[in-house]
């Protein structure tokens, strides 16, 4: 009888280490990691893919036309299971406290009822179905991160309690910022700029993600147009602040005004610009010069322009 039994728990034991392994070929993703005591059920990597970030609550029946921010770049896609013995909430805040303790700045959150009835059937039916049929306990976090000054970092995570216990959901998704396009930065560009248009877009200030702090590569671009400035001493300009629509208008009107500020006050501090011949103004996303719908259209709308008074 003791041997029956002992057969009979080291099997149990054996099919629990043999459910507890992640799946061939997969791995964690270097800036997300498990939570402790999960394995990995579902692993797809592909460098260039898109990827549509849930931005709102999703009802049954109405997956395919939710509001969501479509991405390209590379896209990681993990779910993790864990045992029965943990709660969905218990993830769900470890998962949430490390992202925004590592510079993630959220864009969209949810939980339980307010994330809807579909939030799980809006994931493609490969990727681990047996969370599908299941709300009990969901909640979703959408948040994006300033890697460098090439890259941006978006985390899609979505945990729910499922017959087999807590499952998370990780979406990585690595983009590189728009550069295509940008003419370097020149003082002979800005003044031809401002002879045909009247003013001059700068994509090349660069600001901390969802701050107006700027970044030490912006020096390059501000000498361009600190030359500019000094060799037309006779103008004086606006410096107008532009954002995405990511955070809402009041945040984004307040940001933009920010940053153009930052940019004048860097401009009369370092490089010697008279400050009465600057004004800073923002005026968050009322006019973008591409859709908000994509990240390519963001990273164009995120600028600074001179704008003749």
């Amino acid at each position: 009888m003791k041997k029956i039994v002992l057969f009979i728990t080291l099997f149990i034991m054996a099919s629990q280490l043999c459910a507890q392994n992640d799946i061939k070929g997969s791995t964690d993703h270097p800036v997300v990691s498990r939570f402790n005591g999960s394995w990995i059920r579902f692993y797809e990597f592909n460098k260039f893919n898109q990827y549509k970030l849930r931005t709102s609550a999703v009802k049954k029946g109405t997956e395919a036309t939710a509001k969501n921010s479509t991405l390209e770049g590379a896209v990681t896609r993990i779910v993790y299971q864990s045992p029965k013995t943990v709660g969905a909430f218990e993830i769900y805040k470890s998962y949430e406290q490390a992202l925004l303790n590592n510079g993630f700045e959220k864009i969209f959150a949810c939980e339980t009822g307010s994330c809807g009835d579909g939030f799980g059937t809006s994931y493609p039916p490969d990727n681990a179905p047996h969370i599908k049929s299941f709300t009990q306990d969901q909640r979703y976090f959408a948040g994006r991160r300033s890697e460098n000054d090439t890259t941006d970092i978006y985390v899609s995570l979505y945990t729910v309690f499922t017959n087999d216990g807590p499952v998370a959901r990780l979406d990585i998704i690595e983009i590189k910022k728009m550069e295509a396009g940008q003419v370097a930065v020149t003082a002979a560009k800005i003044k031809s700029d401002f002879e045909k248009t009247g003013k001059a877009v700068i994509n090349q200030v660069y600001f901390e993600s969802g701050k107006a702090i700027l970044k030490p590569t912006s020096a390059q671009a501000l000498t361009e147009v600190a030359k500019f400035l000094k060799e037309n001493a006779s103008l004086k300009i606006f410096v107008v602040g532009h954002t995405d629509n990511e955070g809402g208008f009041d945040f984004n009107l307040t940001l933009s005004q920010q940053r153009a500020e930052a940019t004048v006050k860097e401009l009369i501090a370092k490089y010697g610009i008279p400050a009465d011949r600057l004004k800073a103004k923002g005026v968050a996303y009322l006019c973008p010069v591409a859709s908000n719908a994509s990240e390519i259209g963001k990273a164009k709308n995120r600028r600074v322009e001179l704008v003749l008074q």
